[in-house]
């Protein structure tokens, strides 16, 4: 008997915010279930810019509300033409619904003030398009 190792939705916690309004239209709607988000406002989500700090992965979204799960075991969409997380990299949003290999921290001052943007430990990359990340 062959298993194939599957940890997606393990531990996984999940929370209600907001979804960002650009004008008068909710910038996240069904068709983005399954991105990279992170916070736009206060207890408010959008896909963030490039670079910015994961919350966690979209699950479900309705009436200008949107389910997130921000902890447990996820798999993302990795960002295309930009650095693939190795195993036990962090991670942040793309902008566009995916994820990307955290950037190192310039010199040697540390974190910078509010902490390290990276988020998450990268336990699997699946060939070239998805990642398993531990939030």
């Amino acid at each position: 008997m062959s298993r194939t190792v599957d940890n997606h939705g393990i531990g996984a916690l999940y929370a209600t915010f907001s979804i960002h309004k650009t004008g008068e239209a909710y910038d996240l709607d069904e068709s983005h279930v399954g991105d990279a988000v992170a916070l736009s406002g206060s207890n408010e989500i959008g896909h963030g810019s490039d670079g910015a700090q994961l919350l966690g992965r979209l699950e479900y979204v309705a009436d200008g509300l949107a389910t997130v799960q921000i902890q447990g075991v996820v798999r993302f969409a990795l960002s295309g033409g930009k650095t693939a997380p190795g195993v036990g990299h962090g991670v942040v949003v793309d902008g566009a619904g995916g994820v990307y290999q955290a950037p190192a921290v310039a010199g040697g001052a540390g974190d910078p003030a509010g902490g390290n943007i990276a988020r998450g430990t990268t336990l699997a990359v699946i060939g070239s398009s998805m990642c398993d990340v531990l939030l």
